[in-house]
């Protein structure tokens, strides 16, 4: 998704956007004095009700904003980056000190679907040196009906980093601050996309990372404080227009952007852009947050990785994601598998050592959450619960089970894994029983399979390591063709996009051992450019598609971006890492990986296109 928003519109104050009568709302206004909820008497009737009053302050770097426009937006449910709706009929206006208050019954949030999650925008307004049209800043403040719920008590400050903690969080539902949505109204990924918001920064605070974090997730606050301070070079001014030489005009210029959140927007969305990373260039050093990112030079990427660091991990290998965005996480060796709650910020994880785990490695899980993991050391397949409780006994070790190292399930519960040792594939049924044509051996074609996978149609794709072949079986067993692309060498790790193609990973021989992929399709059919290198792949372990058929690859130690066959990362990938060996793509658009170098799992919040997860729904038959 990495590509510059189609559609920007120029900003004059707050947009009119037709308003529903139960989305019309906090009619009433008070600027500048926070205060508390209240008792409203109703003229007309003498009847009382309660008023609420959400209060805050705008601020452009430490200078307050006066006459900045307030509106409450909530999320679209057509579909992605589908148009939010304005809340407040009579937008309130900042006051001295760039105070607000939002007063009056909350119509539309007032018993609204709990999956009703609403933003605030302030745009315009005075930052100290004359009115600035550019501006707009915004926070991500999670559910309508919470919201109302704690209205009394609410206090927001609206800066540049409560603006780029929800620019990328929302950045992969977000066209721009008009166009924020999914699809439904209880989209999950976008539910945990705000919760990813409140990771990055505090909107009671107004400072980079969150409240109340679970021991040991890091926020990168020194990167967050640095893109606040490039947006704050064009918050703190009186705008500009792109080329005109001004810090906006440079922002608007790499950005395509002509305000300030649609800027951070671009930004979260194009993070590795040479035009984007110089704008590292533009704040000072007295810049308004500090601490900020300390090298001379730009960084290679404005990613914004979130590091999760337990006891719990040791030496973590694979990593699967859930329908509520949990990831659950192989331990390889700590003999265990570890479920990582979405980010969400107070909680900590779980680890079940149960079913005989002995060095695991694969994981998938099914259409009804249960988890399937490859125990590599122990020669079996453990199923748990989504609760965590066991539900394979001793193990399922029928049909030809041997050191398994890989594991997909379809959509029908059947749970196919990757044989290293035994030269085969094997189909368990959801009770963990053996087909009746298991060991799969495609007549002798498999030799020390990797991975495995599905696509929709429920077809099998095998990488065949000792080969590097691509083999493509039926959702029946029956092997179609293998393939290869006669000169990728080890292949290690393989996925299938929706729309039916596949990636695989692995290495090319020469002068100089490099990493590369071949890029298939279900069809047997291989694409002539491939082996494809560049982009940062250096010895690529693991890969995952998202949800527009881009292809995320982990490398020794950065994620690689492709489209097809054309790298989008530059040549030293994403992030600094330490030997990931799992990677996967959350609904909310967020890259994992797990890290076996340093014990720790990775999160790029908003790096790439939401994914249905787990991948069983989209894998037939």
């Amino acid at each position: 998704m990495r590509t510059a928003n189609p559609i920007r519109g120029t900003r004059s104050g707050a947009p009119a956007l037709a308003l529903s009568a139960a989305a019309t709302l906090l009619a009433g206004l008070l600027s500048g004095c926070a205060f508390s909820g209240s008792v409203a008497t109703t003229a007309a009737s003498g009847t009382t009700s309660a008023t609420t009053h959400i209060t805050g302050v705008v601020h452009g770097g430490q200078n307050p904003v006066i006459g900045a426009t307030i509106q409450l937006y909530t999320v679209g449910i057509s579909g992605l980056m589908s148009t939010s709706t304005g809340l407040i009929a009579s937008p309130p206006v900042t006051g001295a000190g760039g105070g607000f208050n939002i007063t009056g019954l909350y119509n539309g949030c007032n018993g609204a679907t709990p999956g009703t999650e609403v933003y605030l925008v302030a745009t315009g307004g005075n930052p100290g040196g004359g009115n600035n049209p550019n501006l707009s800043l915004a926070a991500a403040l999670g559910s309508c009906a919470t919201l109302y719920a704690n209205a009394a008590t609410t206090t927001i400050n609206v800066n540049e980093v409560t603006t780029v903690a929800a620019a990328y969080a929302l950045a992969p539902f977000a066209l721009d601050y008009q166009h924020i949505g999914a699809t439904g109204s209880y989209p999950t990924g976008l539910l945990n996309a705000f919760s990813n918001a409140t990771v990055l920064a505090s909107n009671v605070r107004g400072a980079a990372g969150g409240d109340n974090l679970a021991a040991g997730v890091t926020v990168p606050t020194a990167e967050i404080n640095t893109l606040a301070n490039i947006l704050a070079t064009c918050v703190n001014s009186q705008g500009g227009t792109a080329g005109d030489g001004s810090s906006c005009g440079t922002i608007f210029a790499a950005t395509g952007a002509t305000d300030t959140f649609d800027a951070a927007i671009a930004i979260a969305q194009s993070p590795g852009d040479p035009g984007i990373t110089a704008l590292y260039s533009l704040p000072s050093s007295l810049s308004p947050f500090q601490p900020t990112l300390s090298s001379v030079s730009a960084p290679n990427d404005f990613t914004i990785e979130v590091q999760y660091i337990s006891s719990q991990l040791a030496a973590p290998y694979g990593i699967a994601l859930d329908a509520g965005g949990n990831a659950w996480v192989t331990n390889e060796a700590g003999n265990s598998v570890v479920k990582i709650p979405s980010l969400t910020p107070t909680l900590a994880p779980t680890s079940y050592s149960v079913g005989g785990l002995l060095a695991p490695r694969g994981i998938s899980i099914d259409r009804t959450g249960n988890v399937w993991i490859a125990n590599t050391g122990g020669n079996d397949v453990v199923e748990l619960s989504s609760t965590g409780s066991l539900k394979s006994g001793t193990g399922y070790a029928s049909g030809g089970v041997s050191v398994p190292v890989a594991i997909a399930n379809d959509s029908a519960g059947n749970a196919w894994v990757a044989n290293f040792g035994g030269n085969s594939i094997t189909e368990l049924g959801p009770t963990g029983a053996a087909s009746g044509a298991s060991p799969i051996t495609g007549a002798g074609a498999l030799s020390v399979p990797t991975a495995v996978a599905l696509d929709p149609a429920g077809n099998v794709a095998v990488a065949n390591s000792a080969t590097g072949q691509l083999c493509l079986f039926s959702n029946a067993a029956a092997l179609q063709q293998c393939v290869s692309d006669g000169t990728l060498l080890g292949a290690t790790a393989l996925a299938i996009s929706t729309g039916g193609n596949i990636s695989v990973a692995g290495s090319t021989a020469g002068p100089k051992v490099t990493g590369a992929f071949t890029l298939g399709t279900n069809t047997g059919a291989v694409n002539a450019a491939s082996p494809v290198s560049g982009g940062g792949l250096t010895l690529p372990v693991a890969v995952a598609y998202d949800g527009s058929g881009t292809a995320w690859f982990a490398n020794s130690s950065s994620i690689s971006e492709f489209s097809g066959t054309s790298a989008v990362s530059g040549s030293a990938g994403f992030g600094v890492l330490s030997s990931p060996s799992g990677i996967a793509v959350d609904a909310s658009g967020s890259v994992w990986t797990a890290n076996s170098g340093d014990n720790s799992i990775s999160v790029f919040i908003g790096l790439a296109t939401p994914a249905v997860t787990p991948l069983a729904a989209n894998a037939g038959p």
